[in-house]
């Protein structure tokens, strides 16, 4: 079976936008069409899934400073129309929700989260936002708050935002015209939490930190609570690298987190009962900085955004997630893949 999917990126060095590809049932990636919009680097569908929301880490948009939050129309053939952007009064924004009601973006740069009510299916106008405060102790990456994720809990109204320069995984429901913590999660310090994907049951999650290169399992009993940490680089590895994505298979049977600088996707069993980790290896992606990777609908394949060699990868999960030299898909700076 035929997939199609998106690859979103910077536009600052010759990108255009949302770029519409194919991989082919026998492994091939080919390129349709592209919709143009200022680096959009996350990209999720709507609830119903006739929207995609991009997080625009754009200088300005429309003329108005800072980044946005962009929704296009998706038609019957996936082709994409512009709907409506809208300004995210925080900069560098880079990931978008959108749950009960309501649309959510994290702004990296401002350390805060944009919140928009839900009209007819689009985000309308700015509401507010909630800001984060603190710091780390890494002087360089955590001088103060930089939210850089917002995932929605299954089955429950609350939301969880990641905050990299805080250490913390806070976790809100939509109060009376505010956000209301429910709980913030410490970290260990300098960790750098960046992303988190959820079992479908709610009560297991996993969340990557970029700057010390884990997956932590995080459990809901009566709260949430970190239960184990796993590396992901190889034993003895001292080279510069981070982390950034962390994705989920569609079964939940296996998890992937990549690996900048190391240039791989570090890859595990998952037991979405109990979160357990089971390491199956370290792949390389084919390219320089994996900024995204993203299992295809059926599992049978691993796809990798390698951001500073304009290239999109593919793995074949089936094979042992080996890397097909003879796929793979030119987009600049690409940084997030949606199926």
């Amino acid at each position: 079976m035929s997939y199609t999917f998106y690859v979103g990126g910077y536009t600052n060095t010759g990108g255009k936008g949302v770029y519409r590809a194919e991989l082919t049932d026998g492994g091939k990636l080919n390129m349709i069409d592209w919709a143009p919009t200022a680096s959009p680097t996350y990209l999720i569908f709507s609830n119903d899934k006739k929207y995609i929301f991009a997080a625009n880490e754009a200088r300005d948009v429309n003329g108005v400073p800072g980044g946005a939050v962009t929704a296009f129309g998706v038609a019957s053939d996936g082709s994409l129309a512009h709907a409506v952007s809208r300004p995210t009064g925080g900069g560098q924004p880079c990931h978008v929700l959108e749950h009960f009601g309501y649309v959510y973006a994290a702004n990296y740069g401002a350390g805060n989260i944009s919140v928009y009510p839900a009209q007819g299916g689009l985000p309308g106008e700015i509401a507010f936002t909630h800001q984060h405060a603190g710091s780390g102790p890494n002087a360089r990456r955590q001088e103060g708050p930089h939210a850089h994720c917002v995932m929605a809990v299954p089955g429950s109204d609350v939301f969880c935002a990641i905050d990299l320069g805080i250490d913390q995984a806070r976790f809100y429901r939509m109060g009376d015209g505010a956000l209301e913590l429910v709980q913030a999660l410490q970290f260990p310090g300098g960790a750098g939490p960046r992303h988190v994907v959820f079992a479908s049951n709610g009560r297991i999650g996993w969340v990557v930190s970029e700057l010390s290169n884990e997956v932590f399992t995080i459990e809901y009993s009566s709260e949430w609570k970190i239960t184990a940490k796993c590396s992901t680089l190889p034993e003895g590895y001292a080279g510069r690298t981070s982390c950034a994505a962390i994705r989920l298979s569609g079964d939940e049977k296996l998890l992937a987190a990549s690996n900048r600088g190391h240039d791989s996707a570090a890859c595990f069993e998952a037991d979405a009962a109990t979160g357990k980790l089971s390491p199956i290896g370290i792949f390389p992606t084919g390219g320089e900085q994996p900024r995204d990777i993203n299992f295809s609908p059926d599992g049978k394949w691993l796809l990798a955004a390698n951001q500073e060699s304009d290239l999109v990868t593919l793995l074949s999960v089936t094979d042992g997630f080996k890397l097909i030299e003879s796929a793979s898909l030119s987009v600049p700076k690409p940084a997030c893949i949606l199926f």
